[in-house]
Formats: structure tokens, C-alpha cells, sequence
């Protein structure tokens, strides 16, 4: 009886069924296809997978429209943009969101800014710019107290 019992067990053991799968077990007269299979592992990769792929499509991507009056300088590496303040210098003009600037109101105008917006700095200027125009930005994206300066341009080959 005890023997039956223990015959039982051997012809569910996850080897024994291995040696049914390639055929080298048993009389040699039956190829069995049964295996046994853990998904407990499968599923445990699963959920990393997807949690790994859902936080990835979650991240925060800053679209900028493009303006045909700003011609963006061409750069062979680039990154996606994060979010961030969008300060757009056209024809020597200052753009903070689209609304017009002036030098003098720039700084407070950023300042402001700062206490809605994350803490990246987006500068969209012309590649004819003037250099003073941006370290004036950058000055007062300093005292805003930016930490991040993101200058966009259009990707290149």
C-alpha cells in the first residue's frame, strides 16, 4: 500500500516529468509532452514589466510650438525636454509663456513664475541671438533661483 503511495508522488515529481519531456525516462515506449512549469516566476517578471513600462510613459515631457521667426540652433545630441519655465528671446524681445516682456520687468517676471512652475529654466532663442540677451536671462533665471537651464534646439544629424 505504502509502495502505491510513493508511486504516486515519483510520477508528479517536476523531474520526473523533465524525463517524460525528452523521452530518456520511463519503458522508452510513451513520449509524454507534460511538464510542469512555475508561473509564480513568469508572473513576477510580468509586474516588473509592465510597472518598469508604466512608469516610463508617465514622465513629464515639455512640448514647445515652434515659431517661425526663431530659427533654433541645430544640435547633434539632444534629450527630450523637461517641463519648465519657457523664456523665448525673438528679435531681441523676451517671451516668458508667450506674453511679451520687457528687459526691466524680465527678472520679476521669472520670479514670479518660479512659484508655479517646476525648477528647470527653458531658453528658446534665436541662433542669431545676441549673447547679451541670454546671460541676461540666465542672470535672471539665477535670481528666480533656477538650478536647471535647458537651451532648446532642433536635433541634427
Amino acid at each position: 500500500m505504502k509502495a502505491s503511495v510513493l508511486k504516486k508522488l515519483k510520477m508528479h515529481a517536476p523531474l520526473r516529468s523533465m524525463k517524460r519531456l525528452h523521452g530518456d525516462g520511463g519503458s522508452g515506449k510513451e513520449k509524454s509532452l507534460f511538464f510542469s512549469l512555475n508561473l509564480t516566476t513568469l508572473i513576477d517578471a510580468f509586474c516588473i514589466l509592465v510597472i518598469f513600462l508604466l512608469s516610463n510613459m508617465n514622465s513629464r515631457v515639455q512640448t514647445i510650438q515652434e515659431n517661425q521667426k526663431v530659427v533654433l540652433p541645430v544640435a547633434v545630441q539632444t534629450e527630450a525636454l523637461d517641463q519648465g519655465l519657457v523664456v523665448r528671446i525673438e528679435q531681441g524681445q523676451f517671451y516668458l509663456e508667450d506674453k511679451l516682456i520687457t528687459k526691466p520687468n524680465l527678472a520679476q517676471a521669472i520670479l514670479s513664475a518660479k512659484k508655479t512652475t517646476l525648477s528647470s529654466l527653458i531658453i528658446q532663442a534665436d541662433r542669431q541671438s545676441d549673447y547679451e540677451n541670454i546671460a541676461l536671462v540666465l542672470r535672471a533665471g539665477g535670481q528666480a533661483g533656477y538650478e536647471k537651464y535647458i537651451f532648446a534646439v532642433m536635433p541634427g544629424t
